[in-house]
């Protein structure tokens, strides 16, 4: 009974690490890949000036 007991706990203590170590895994990954993106594709697009506005609008009009 105690021998079952002691592999039961083993496993439980198994488990609870490998979770803990996949866990410590995906968040280094997460930060790698954060750290590492594309500064380009995070800046936005610039906005268009107040003389192609004016030009875009006297053309339609």
């Amino acid at each position: 009974m105690l021998k079952r007991l002691a592999l039961i706990a083993g496993a439980a203590a198994g488990i609870v690490f490998v979770r803990k170590k996949a866990r410590q895994q995906q968040a280094e990954q997460d930060l790698w890949n954060q750290a590492t993106d594309d500064v380009r594709a995070q800046a936005p697009a610039p906005a268009p000036s107040p003389a192609a506005d004016q030009d875009t609008t006297a053309a339609t009009s």
